[in-house]
């Protein structure tokens, strides 16, 4: 996905008069650093030791892994983590999404609204999957900072923990996951926040 939008960007930049050039070189080698790192989510899975890094892919658009935004017609905020295997931003498998509603406003605390934490085996957001059960899942948002000058995310920090039982993942058994996630967060939009 991520791919194909760098791609598509690329080509709607380069049809553009006294751009093409400029913008194919620097299209065709990332920045340094490119992706920025935004932060981390660690804890356990079973018995287990597991990590993950949240990263920022925005390049004319916003596209982190991190980010928070309101529906457009309820207002309700949804926070949306999805974290990679550390220092593997291009690693589609094996990622982790933690997805949670505050109500209109976001805002430390336990989730207002549902949450929902999701353990992808491969690539296909529909394939294999570990996933939590509405009724397992405890989030709490413990803080959020100012926003930064020039950016548009915050840093909040936070904890999950959930039972993760499988869906179409053969020989999977169910889990318990215990969480704790510090990163800058997106922030897609204009809605209410209190630290």
């Amino acid at each position: 996905m991520r791919k194909t939008l760098c791609f598509v960007l690329l080509l709607l930049i380069t049809t553009l008069p006294g751009f093409g050039q400029v913008a194919l070189e620097e299209f065709e080698t990332p920045p340094p650093g490119y992706p920025p790192k935004m932060g981390e989510i660690s804890g356990t899975l079973g018995d287990k030791p597991v990590a993950w890094e949240t990263f920022d892919f925005s390049i004319g658009a916003f596209d982190a892994s991190a980010q928070a935004r309101a529906d457009w017609e309820t207002k309700i905020v949804r926070l949306s983590i999805m974290g990679m295997k550390p220092g593997k931003p291009d690693e589609d498998r094996q990622r982790i999404w933690i997805k949670a509603e505050f109500g209109t406003t976001l805002q430390p605390g336990p989730t207002v609204g549902g949450a929902e934490v999701v353990l992808l085996r491969g690539k296909d957001l529909g394939g294999p999957k570990l996933v939590s059960q509405a009724e397992t899942v405890d989030l709490v948002l413990e803080s959020i900072g100012p926003q930064a000058a020039d950016s548009y995310s915050r840093r909040m920090t936070g904890h999950v923990s959930a039972r993760l039982c499988p869906v179409e993942w053969a020989f999977k058994k169910c889990q318990d996951v215990v969480l704790r996630f510090d990163t800058d967060v997106q922030i897609d939009g204009d809605f209410p926040i209190k630290p």
